[in-house]
């Protein structure tokens, strides 16, 4: 089986003929997407991925490829739109596409642009507020139709909550202190030892932070929601770092990245203690390896 195929067109050079076609078969709605430096058409050819009784998975395959795109390109600080708004004649013709490949997106790549430079009607769009459902839907259960009002996987809603809380709470201008950060921070190594070693008291935390550094990529605004990702990458003898974004979950968008570096402490004795091996066997569990 073969991947699915993209074809990237940037503004000037020597794609400027191609680009001119594209962004002439974009609907009207989308013709912000002119200012994006480059566009992407990605698809794929059906006999290119599993042909499973009456399921082709081609199109599966093109919309894992994009999301990986959305992943890679937001931690790069970049800004992806996949559009559904164009015309397929003109863009077979604009990019030579073969008859047996389907185009399935155009997905612009840029960076975040100024709504003045919108039209009136795009700017209301774009400013109107985005609603977010729950992130964790609740499937059907057992047969289509019969819900039980229930999610399927344990929830953590309780956590994301007080988060989301707390951006309301200590905004200032109309965004999250960067001083706050450090906090959302702790709250993620609070949880971390909580499902980790069932810590519920003071004394069941064993370490203390040793050191902390953020990068602030962009500001937690007040509509954000902001959740804690973060994972071990690296052990010694006593203390352990801990690799960390904050990010929106709507959207993939990282606001901050970061590390901080724990050791392992004994308040009685006033001194660092070496890594519990049942902790570190308990962390790979929890992080699957």
């Amino acid at each position: 089986m073969r991947q699915p195929a993209a074809v990237a067109i940037r503004r000037g050079g020597t794609d400027a003929p191609s680009r001119a076609a594209v962004e002439e078969a974009l609907d009207a709605g989308n013709a912000w997407a002119k200012r994006a430096p480059v566009l992407i058409a990605a698809g794929a050819r059906r006999e290119d991925a599993a042909i499973v009784e009456s399921r082709d998975y081609f199109l599966l395959d093109t919309g894992m490829a994009l999301m990986s795109l959305l992943y890679r390109a937001v931690d790069q600080g970049l800004l992806v739109h996949p559009m559904a708004g164009w015309k397929e004649g003109a863009l077979r013709a604009a990019l030579g596409l073969p008859e047996d490949f389907t185009p399935a997106a155009v997905v612009a790549v840029g960076y975040a642009g100024k709504s003045g430079d919108l039209d009136e009607a795009t700017r209301k769009k774009d400013e109107k507020p985005r609603g977010g459902g729950p992130s964790v839907r609740s499937p059907f259960r057992s047969r289509w139709g019969s819900r039980s009002g229930q999610s399927c996987l344990p929830s953590r809603e309780g956590v994301r909550d007080r988060t989301a809380a707390s951006v309301r709470r200590h905004r200032r201008d109309g965004h999250v202190n960067n001083a706050k950060i450090v906090t959302y921070l702790e709250l993620g190594r609070m949880r971390f030892f909580a499902d980790v070693l069932g810590a519920e008291r003071v004394e069941d935390i064993r370490y203390i932070v040793a050191e902390v550094s953020c990068r602030y990529r962009i500001p937690i605004l007040l509509h954000d929601r902001v959740f804690v990702r973060m994972h071990i990458t690296d052990v010694s003898r006593s203390s352990f770092r801990f690799r960390c974004d904050l990010y929106d979950p709507r959207d993939g968008r990282v606001f901050v990245e970061a590390e901080s570096v724990q050791v392992m402490y004994d308040y009685g004795t006033g001194r660092p203690v070496p890594m519990d091996a049942a902790f570190l066997g308990r962390a790979r569990d929890y992080i699957g390896g």
